[in-house]
């Protein structure tokens, strides 16, 4: 590799910055959508937690939902 300069990651990140976690899945617009039709079918305290979940969820469009 002449002429290129190799770079390590812990020249970049430190690895005390570094965490595992596991990708559940992306955000999309049809998972919120998914979600806010789940909610017509609740009552009460549930519904109004699952419609607050979808709109949090809706200004992350595209973004990576992890555990």
């Amino acid at each position: 590799m002449k002429g290129k300069k190799l770079i390590k990651l812990d020249n970049i990140v430190k690895n005390d910055d570094l965490k595992q976690h596991v990708v559940v899945g992306e955000i999309t617009s049809d998972y919120v959508l998914e979600l806010y039709e789940q909610s017509k079918k609740l009552k009460g305290k549930k519904k109004k937690e699952m419609l607050a979940i979808a709109e949090a969820l809706s200004k992350h469009i595209g973004k990576w939902l992890v555990e």
